[in-house]
C-alpha cells in the first residue's frame, strides 16, 4: 500500500513532509469530508497556508481533494493541518425561494452560484412544489430537498465530494463488496433502539386555508403500538397527491427499531466512505448496512478504518 500526499500552492506542486498518521473522515450528518495530518515545516520546507489545495492518493487512486482551513503550530517545526473538501463551502448561508425544482436541480443551481465543481449528479425526479429557505446553510437547503424527496418517493440519495467533485447518487449505487465479520475488526458494538427514527403511527396533514380544505392521512400498526406505545410521526404536506401511499411507506420504513453498529480497527478499504453500503456478518447484526460515518487512518503501510453504520439504507 502506497499513500501519497500532494499540495498545490501559488502555482507550485510539492510533496509535504508528513509526520505520523493521516486521517480521512466522512459523515452522513452533512459535515464536510476532513483530512487531518501533521507536517514538518522549517527553513527550506514550503509552508501549507490557508487555501492550499491538498490531495491524498492510495496506490495512485485519488481518495481526497480539498483545501487547508486550519493550521496549528506544535512547537518549532511541526504544524497540524486540517483540510476540508468542497462540502465545506455548503456551510455558507443564504435565503432562497424556488418553485417546481428537483433536489438535483437545486444542487446544480447552487453549484453554479458558488463556483463548485460537479461530478456525477443523478436525477432525483421528484419535483418539489415550492421551497422557501431563509438564512439557512446551503447544506441544509439541499438536505431538506433530499429528505422531502426520500419521504415522497422512498428513494434516498447521498451528496458527497469525490476527489474534488460534488456528486449526488442513489444510495444503492454506492453498494460495495466489503464484508465485515468478527475476524475483521478489533472491536464492535451493536445498539438497538426505538428512541429515534422508530414510529408505530404516521399522520400526514394537508391544509389549504384559502379553499377551506383540511385532509388527514394516517397509517398505524396496532401490534407495534401495543408493544412500544403510540410513537407518532407527523408531517404537514404541501401537496396531497399520493399522501395515503406515502403514509404507508413511511410506516414500513420506520416500523422497526434502529440498529446502529460501530466497528473499530477494521482493515481499511478505499471503497468505504459515508453513504456507501457494506455487508455485516456479526452477532445481532447481519446483512446490508449503510455507513453513516467513516474514519480512515493511514500510518506507514497500515490502513485501518472505524465505522458507524445503520441497518439497510
Amino acid at each position: 500500500m502506497a499513500v501519497e500526499m500532494m499540495a498545490e500552492q501559488d502555482g507550485a506542486v510539492f510533496l509535504p513532509v508528513v509526520v505520523g498518521s493521516v486521517q480521512w473522515e466522512t459523515s452522513m450528518s452533512g459535515s464536510p469530508g476532513r483530512l487531518t495530518f501533521t507536517v514538518l515545516e522549517e527553513e527550506g520546507f514550503p509552508a501549507l497556508r490557508e487555501g492550499c489545495r491538498v490531495s491524498l492518493r492510495l496506490d495512485g487512486a485519488l481518495l481526497f481533494c480539498g483545501y487547508v482551513f486550519t493550521r496549528v503550530q506544535e512547537g518549532r517545526r511541526l504544524v497540524s493541518v486540517t483540510a476540508y473538501d468542497q462540502l465545506r463551502y455548503l456551510l455558507s448561508r443564504d435565503t432562497l425561494l424556488y418553485v417546481g425544482m428537483t433536489a438535483s436541480g437545486l444542487l446544480r443551481m447552487i453549484a453554479t452560484d458558488y463556483r463548485l465543481a460537479l461530478g456525477e449528479v443523478e436525477e432525483t425526479g421528484y419535483v418539489i412544489a415550492q421551497g422557501a429557505e431563509e438564512n439557512a446553510a446551503l447544506r441544509d437547503m439541499l438536505e431538506n430537498a433530499l429528505d422531502e424527496t426520500a419521504r415522497a418517493t422512498g428513494r434516498r440519495y447521498v451528496l458527497f465530494d469525490d476527489g474534488g467533485l460534488l456528486c449526488l447518487r442513489h444510495v444503492d449505487s454506492l453498494r460495495t463488496n466489503v464484508l465485515l465479520d468478527e475476524s475483521c475488526a478489533l472491536s464492535f458494538t451493536c445498539r438497538e433502539s426505538i428512541d429515534t427514527g422508530a414510529y408505530s403511527r404516521v399522520k400526514l396533514l394537508y391544509e389549504d386555508g384559502r379553499r377551506g380544505i383540511r385532509r388527514v392521512f394516517t397509517a398505524s400498526d396496532e401490534s407495534l403500538s401495543g408493544r412500544w406505545g403510540v410513537l407518532q410521526y407527523f408531517e404537514k404536506l404541501q401537496d396531497p397527491a399520493g399522501a395515503q401511499e406515502k403514509a404507508g411507506r413511511l410506516l414500513r420504513a420506520y416500523g422497526t427499531p434502529l440498529m446502529e453498529v460501530t466497528v473499530k480497527g477494521a482493515a481499511g478499504s478505499p471503497q468505504v466512505r459515508a453513504g456507501s453500503q457494506v455487508t455485516l456478518d456479526l452477532p445481532r447484526a447481519a446483512g446490508l448496512f449503510l455507513v453513516e460515518s467513516a474514519c480512515h487512518t493511514f500510518f506507514g503501510s497500515a490502513h485501518t478504518m472505524d465505522l458507524t453504520m445503520t441497518e439497510g439504507g
